[in-house]
């Protein structure tokens, strides 16, 4: 393979990861975003879109919050629920490692893809 075809590549993997990021962000969009809820929650955000008043607590989470694992609007977890589909969580809960199912998906469950509740 040559420079050439390999800068070539590149180009391509940068108009995929570009392609999949919008695709991203539009789904997104549909989401509701509790600003003020987000604001209070995440802190350094709040300071952000003081310095910078053109951002919202909704920008932010469209463009980065999402990727960064955080959440949109507070979800309330179905302890029994979550801690019998989740028995590592649930070991965890017992052992005093995480004082909740609330807690572990705040910290964690969200990014790992858990579910909060049945749906």
């Amino acid at each position: 393979m040559t420079w050439r075809s390999r800068a070539g590549s590149h180009r391509w993997l940068n108009r995929s990861y570009d392609a999949f990021l919008s695709a991203t962000q539009a789904s997104l969009a549909a989401l509701k975003v509790d600003e003020a809820w987000y604001l209070q929650r995440y802190d350094d955000v709040a300071k952000a879109v003081v310095d910078d008043p053109t951002r919202s607590a909704r920008q932010h989470f469209l463009h980065s919050g999402y990727f960064e694992g955080r959440l949109p609007f507070p979800m309330i977890v179905d302890e029994r629920w979550y801690l019998t589909n989740y028995p590592d969580v649930a070991e965890n809960v017992r052992r005093g490692n995480v004082a909740s199912a609330q807690e572990h998906f705040e910290a964690n469950g969200y990014r790992e893809g858990r579910l909060p509740f049945k749906l």
